[in-house]
């Protein structure tokens, strides 16, 4: 009788859980764009309910035409997004082509610069599609359209699902190390993960690629891991070359792993050699060090230390009663 009261109990904890999961958080959120194109395309317009797609019926939102337009949402705190539904305009849908759909708690580049979820694409037969983020823990939610084009940024209706559920993690995480090349003896990519963190590159502690277009250096972890933060110790001379990094989390190695979606950009910091980038529970085997650049530089990092754990989130139970 008890065995089977706290299978009751935790049915019904369950069944509470799942239902939260399923509300739309967007409804009770503030939303803001980079710009507007006229007094009946707020930013409002697209987390108001109506997933009305034509244009004129006050139903969707819509920058003006401008480089870089964005739409941001703020939600009512700290949430895991599961997942996000995307209704486009009945016509011109092809204009949320490349759009980058972020995740994260800061503000810097208005949002824009928080690790990415996807990359949102329309589908001519659908209207609305979902796009899964896989519990990325953010307050904010920027829609963002890299362009140094004049375009416009255009959102029918924005539904978004998750809870408030954190996952803590300080363990640190071991893995293999990999880069595009080589810059010597004194520079191998396992430099980067040896546990010493002093910053002289002639110490023998710093991994260092050739000077080459797009360097990249990788950790592959021994499994899959939610990775809460990341510590990067650079060199003492030379440090500007950090500058713009991307660190890239996921499960794939297309391109490299740099297609991965990306946790942050860092830069240099005079103060501080060692620097801490909060990534929030994002998922994957693969830790990618990118820079994109046509131009020929050096990627060169003195200590990585990764955090996580091994606690997934679960999205295929399914719960009957």
């Amino acid at each position: 009788w008890i065995f089977a009261n706290i299978i009751f109990t935790l049915l019904i904890l369950l069944s509470d859980l799942t239902a939260a999961s399923r509300t739309n958080v967007a409804l009770s959120s503030k939303a803001i764009q980079s710009s507007l194109l006229w007094y009946r395309s707020k930013a409002e317009y697209a987390i108001d309910g109506n997933s009305d797609p034509e244009f004129g019926h006050e139903s969707c939102s819509s920058t003006a035409e401008q480089a870089n337009p964005w739409w941001r949402l703020e939600l009512p705190g700290v949430y895991r997004v599961s997942e996000i539904q995307v209704t486009t305009r009945n016509m011109n849908m092809e204009w949320l082509d490349g759009t980058e759909i972020l995740i994260g708690n800061s503000l810097g580049n208005n949002g824009n610069d928080n690790p990415r979820c996807a990359i949102f694409n329309h589908d001519p037969g659908c209207l609305t599609q979902t796009v899964k983020c896989w519990g990325m823990e953010g307050r904010f939610i920027n829609f963002y359209k890299s362009s140094d084009q004049a375009v416009y940024l255009q959102l029918c209706e924005v539904k978004v699902y998750g809870g408030r559920n954190p996952v803590h993690h300080n363990m640190i995480i071991k893995g293999k190390a990999i880069q595009s090349s080589l810059l010597g003896y004194l520079g191998k990519a396992e430099h980067a993960i040896d546990g010493n963190s002093d910053p002289e590159f002639g110490h023998e502690s710093c991994s260092s690629t050739a000077y080459q277009a797009n360097p990249w250096w990788r950790l592959e972890l021994p499994g899959v891991y939610r990775v809460s933060e990341i510590q990067v110790t650079n060199r003492n001379d030379n440090r500007k070359r950090l500058d713009g990094i991307e660190i890239h989390i996921g499960n794939s190695l297309g391109n490299n792993g740099n297609d991965n979606p990306r946790c942050a950009i860092i830069n240099d910091d005079p103060g501080c050699l060692t620097q801490t980038v909060k990534c929030w529970g994002m998922e994957g085997r693969f830790i990618n060090f990118y820079k994109s650049s046509d131009q020929a530089d050096y990627l060169q990092l003195c200590e990585v230390k990764v955090y996580g754990g091994r606690n997934p989130v679960y999205h295929n139970m399914i719960i009957k009663g």
